[in-house]
């Protein structure tokens, strides 16, 4: 039997240059499709484009649209990285989001919201995470001089006391504020940041502390608001103003040192609504019901009768 002669290898042809610049590539595409692509990555995947060539080099800072969002995990960029970002980005910033800041990156925080007021800021989400020993970080002043935000989320934090140069917030119609707290007499500061944002359409307000023990009446009062939460151990002297056009409401009010409260005049204000939960504890277990549209959920935890002040409020 004959041995088969040897198999020779076959060689590898060098790439044809004149093929190798006929081949699509990225930087073929038109620039706004470009800017596309880059704009729906991750904030941490836009910048690593930069290591795609040297064309790509720098073109992630200035792609707009990008959205910053950080989080608390082991992927998360140090603080120094979002220094860094920040500084070298050269468009105004859509979104900054972080979720569960940590304890190392508060006081980074007062370089940040400079820095995204200067870039004009949309939406702004910080939320501060929670330690038992750990003093509650107070943000940088220039979150009021954030004039282009349609959205703020804030949690876990304190708000400082209002500059007078504060002008309001033109373009929000978003506000969410948990576990925020204001120094004595912040119920004043939280109503000008509510009356001077014509264009709020959501107010969240959730277990929010306003430091002192004397409070002075501060009014929610908002042409365009659809939709309220207040949810808090104490009203804080809270009152409703003009809501010409709220549809939902929802209050919770866990304790009241006094029942001198006018709580008709309280439900007045909120009779336009479509749904309506109001919880508040006063002498017994109620539950009313408005006819039509209403739906009103009142619990009276601590006793048996209803007090003066829902007089006209029946029991059923």
């Amino acid at each position: 039997m004959e041995a088969s002669p040897p198999r020779r290898k076959q060689r590898l042809s060098s790439p044809d240059p004149a093929a190798e610049a006929a081949a699509p590539s990225l930087d073929s595409l038109p620039p706004e499709i470009l800017e596309k692509i880059i704009s729906c990555l991750h904030v941490r995947d836009a910048v690593r484009t930069c290591s795609l060539s040297r064309a790509w080099r720098r073109r992630w800072e200035s792609t707009p649209g990008i959205r910053f969002f950080w989080d608390s995990s082991a992927a998360a960029a140090p603080p120094a990285a979002i220094d860094a970002v920040l500084a070298r980005y050269a468009c105004p910033v859509r979104d900054f989001c972080y979720w569960e800041i940590p304890e190392e990156a508060f006081a980074r925080t007062d370089e940040w919201i400079p820095a995204l007021a200067g870039k004009g800021v949309q939406s702004l989400t910080l939320r501060f995470r929670e330690y038992l020993r750990v003093d509650i970080h107070t943000l940088h002043l220039a979150v009021f001089s954030c004039r282009e935000l349609t959205h703020l989320t804030l949690h876990g934090c304190f708000v400082p006391t209002a500059p007078p140069s504060f002008a309001g917030f033109p373009k929000l119609t978003w506000l969410s504020l948990t576990m925020v707290g204001f120094h004595e007499h912040g119920e004043r500061d939280l109503e000008a940041m509510i009356h001077m944002s014509p264009l709020l359409e959501t107010l969240e307000l959730k277990d929010i502390q306003i430091l002192g023990d004397e409070f002075d009446e501060w009014v929610i009062q908002a042409p365009n608001l659809r939709h309220l939460s207040f949810e808090a151990d104490e009203d804080y002297g809270l009152q409703i103003g003009e809501l010409p056009s709220l549809d939902k409401a929802y209050v919770t009010i866990q304790e009241y040192s006094s029942v001198d409260r006018d709580f008709v005049k309280f439900l007045t204000r909120l009779a336009q609504v479509r749904v309506l939960e109001f919880r508040i504890p006063v002498k017994c277990w109620q539950i009313l019901m408005f006819s039509r549209d209403y739906h009103v959920f009142m619990f009276f935890p601590d006793v048996k009768e209803a007090g003066t002040p829902c007089g006209l409020l029946q029991c059923v």
